[in-house]
């Protein structure tokens, strides 16, 4: 936020310090001279006014995801645990300094207006948040990633690299406006903003496509797997979405409009969107449960781990036939009553497993695994 360079006429300013009303009326004077040097106040603190009022709405949609995720997921392991508290803990400093920010410029110093050309702690702290929020929520993407991929690591390596680019020009861009103190002098380094915006949009995207492929690659043919995967896939999209057009828009106000703070400002929401995206994908785990896909161990999008070991006892487990005594005497039981009606019964089973050894002829690139079992005779009296 730079100052207007129009020049202004000379004005003679009448002073007289033993009126106290010649003073208000020379002070307003001054005011409104020096006003006139700054950028209007509606693209300045005005627009981050609005996108405070936003984010502490999305705030208090994190903090109820927050919640409802330590109250249905109190088995989750400890690390995801103690990322979704990171998280929320980073949430509310933003907010705190998003709020203060506001505060300083438009209650306390609303009749300063030389105040509006130098920046207060509170809005040179919000660049390294943002920066660290989206450090935590892309680390949980990351290992998404790890998971589906079977291993593999060279997207999570080129994902690593980016986020200690944005993490490392976040911080840069943080100290040099501590030694910058005005807006106008920060505006040489305003490419710094640029790059962290570019950087967080474009790790945004690599994730989204990344995952895309790999939960396209894990079509089946199956229609009911495949339907899951198709939710997953909207899911991801939507995700990715969601954090992707703030950041863009930021960007592109940040390169437009750089002598304003509209580019501050969005940051605000968007900020707030990686937190929501996150806790919405821990949450959605339960939702695509009460659709009707319990059959599959949805975990973050699919991505619980399952014991190669662990299928195989549960097959022994499935397996009817002569080889299991509870089933025999079933039968025996079943052979000695009178036989009426007859219902012929295909029992399948569809486990969705990820990380099985190669080579291993059940591991499909979907890391799904289906079997079925003979048709049982179930007969029983009318």
């Amino acid at each position: 936020m730079a100052a207007n360079s129009t020049a202004l006429p000379p004005t003679v300013i009448p002073l007289n310090l033993t009126d106290p009303q010649s003073v208000l009326e020379t002070y307003a004077l001054l005011s409104g001279i020096v006003r006139a040097q700054l950028p209007p106040l509606q693209n300045t603190f005005g627009a981050y006014l609005i996108c405070t009022c936003i984010g502490c709405m999305l705030f208090g949609l994190t903090t109820h995801q927050t919640y409802r995720y330590y109250r249905l997921y109190p088995t989750d392991g400890f690390g995801l645990k103690t990322l979704v508290g990171i998280l929320l803990g980073l949430d509310v400093l933003h907010t705190i300094t998003a709020i203060h920010v506001c505060y300083y410029y438009l209650v306390t110093n609303y009749d300063n207006p030389l105040s509006q050309g130098t920046g207060v702690w509170s809005i040179r702290l919000g660049i390294i948040e943002t920066g660290l929020v989206i450090l935590v929520a892309h680390c949980f993407y990351a290992r998404r990633l790890f998971l589906l991929g079977n291993g593999h690591i060279f997207p999570v390596s080129i994902i690593g690299l980016l986020l200690l680019a944005e993490v490392g020009f976040s911080t840069a861009a943080t100290a040099e406006s501590f030694v910058q103190v005005s807006f106008e002098k920060f505006f040489k380094f305003q490419w710094l903003i640029w790059v962290i915006l570019a950087v967080a949009l474009l790790v945004d995207l690599v994730a989204t496509s990344i995952l895309t492929y790999y939960l396209r690659r894990s079509r089946t043919g199956f229609k009911r797997t495949d339907s899951m995967v198709d939710v997953l896939m909207v899911y991801a999209i939507n995700t990715g979405l969601s954090t992707s057009v703030l950041t863009f828009a930021a960007l592109i106000c940040s390169i437009a409009a750089s002598h304003t703070l509209i580019w501050a400002a969005i940051t605000v929401p968007a900020t707030k969107m990686y937190a929501n995206s996150l806790l919405a994908v821990l949450n959605s785990r339960r939702s695509l449960i009460d659709k009707g896909l319990e059959g599959f161990e949805t975990g973050s999008f699919g991505l619980k781990v399952i014991d190669p070991r662990a299928l195989d006892r549960a097959s022994h487990a499935l397996e009817f036939g002569p080889a299991s005594p509870r089933l025999h005497g079933r039968q025996q039981k079943m052979n000695a009553a009178p036989m009426q009606t007859v219902i012929d019964v295909k029992v399948t089973q569809e486990t969705y497993m990820d990380g099985a050894p190669d080579g291993d002829p059940a591991r499909a690139d979907s890391a799904l695994e289906y079997a079925s079992d003979r048709a049982m005779r179930h007969e029983w009296d009318a």
